[in-house]
């Protein structure tokens, strides 16, 4: 369920010095793991958790190769899609109001105009996670499959949409369509970010829009500290029962490095809220087991 693939970019100071009583590399990974097993156990549901260090990979994980739906995660994708697309961000997208869905705060504040910009509808799929804006942008990209063929040509060959809003949040158990693995979501969104596929300001965009956005505030964000300037975005979706709410968080640590954080938890007792402070303390453990191996 976990592993440490480059333990020599997480080295502890104090084993470097030859301190005895130090604990290994290994340990603290075995303890992180343990934390964060503790945590899945403790909301009843299923916790998928991937740390990815921007240039190495995969720092640590649980059950980071298990699936689980993405619900609006794959958003900030689409939106990165939608800036690589040429001349995409300025066309206008029309709607009408058949195509408002029961969450789309942007576009229902354009209701009375009847369009968005693409680049407005990629803004708002990531900070506000806008419903219609997304199904806008999809149906200007080839649709899910047009999305799925898009991160396969990062090498993303497990991350797949097959459905537009809403019906990709059913979240059906043991249905493969519009899910992703933690590891390879995490992997993904470092990819976008740090590859030379997108220029430069469209990178700092993206980042910028993570920084920006309204929603999950209590979930990942909450856990990490306020000065590795983070940003992330959400995922909400499923049935009764079959509740599952994701976030993906982007941050700095003070000696330079960057991480990308996800966790996806699918059908936790208690509410949303409930979840939502599982997830804080997922990035809350996972920050202090950086800061230590950091020491």
């Amino acid at each position: 369920m976990r592993a440490l693939l480059f333990p020599l970019a997480l080295s502890l100071s104090a084993c470097a010095t030859g301190a005895a009583d130090a604990p290994s590399i290994q340990q603290q990974v075995d303890d992180l793991a343990v934390s964060i097993a503790d945590l899945e156990e403790a909301s009843g549901g299923r916790l998928g958790v991937a740390l990815h260090e921007f240039g190495k990979g995969t720092a640590f994980e649980h059950r980071g190769p298990e699936r689980f739906a993405m619900c609006s995660t794959f958003k900030f994708a689409l939106a990165a899609m939608t800036l690589e697309r040429d001349g995409l961000r300025e066309r206008k997208l029309p709607f009408a109001p058949d195509d408002i869905l029961s969450y789309a705060p942007y576009t229902k504040k354009r209701a009375e105009l009847g369009w968005m910009s693409a680049l407005e509808a990629a803004r708002r799929s990531v900070t506000l996670s806008d419903n219609t804006a997304a199904n806008l942008l999809l149906a200007e990209l080839g649709g899910p499959a047009g999305f799925t063929a898009w991160v396969r040509s990062f090498g993303d060959t497990e991350t797949r949409l097959d459905r537009n809003e809403p019906s990709l949040n059913e979240n059906a158990l043991g249905d493969p369509r519009d899910t992703t693995t933690a590891q390879a979501h995490a992997r993904l969104v470092a990819e976008l970010l740090e590859t030379g596929r997108l220029s430069v300001s469209d990178r700092k965009l993206l980042g910028d829009w993570l920084v920006e956005t309204s929603t999950g505030r209590a979930r990942l964000r909450t856990g990490l500290p306020e000065a590795w300037n983070a940003g992330n975005k959400t995922g909400t979706c499923g049935a009764k029962g079959r509740d599952e709410v994701n976030d993906i968080a982007v941050f700095t640590i003070p000696d330079g490095r960057r991480f990308v954080l996800a966790a996806y938890l699918d059908g936790a007792t208690g509410s949303t809220a409930d979840a939502e402070a599982v997830l804080a303390d997922v990035a809350r453990t996972v920050a202090a087991w950086l800061t230590q191996t950091d020491a």
